[in-house]
């Protein structure tokens, strides 16, 4: 599904943040809500998954690699379903 167009604009919003963001930084940022979803991996490397609020109702999953490199595996427009195995 393409995501309509507040939820692009707040998902480049949050990139840019990101680029500016330490892990430290990343792990403690109020408004990212940056949480570990326990028991969620992603299925072909084996990476634990992560979410990030995108907006109010959109989450961005994602996982870290070494250094200094987070990727965004999907994005959900909708909360609830972003957490579905």
């Amino acid at each position: 599904m393409i995501a309509e167009l507040p939820v692009r604009k707040a998902a480049a919003k949050v990139l840019l943040l990101l680029q500016s963001l330490d892990l430290p930084q990343l792990w403690s940022h109020p408004g990212l809500n940056f949480e570990k979803l326990h028991g969620m991996v992603e299925p072909i490397t084996g990476q634990q998954l992560y979410s990030i609020r995108i907006t109010g109702s959109a989450r961005a999953i994602t996982c870290l690699l070494t250094g200094p490199t987070i990727v965004l595996v999907s994005l959900h427009t909708q909360h609830d379903k972003a957490y579905r195995r």
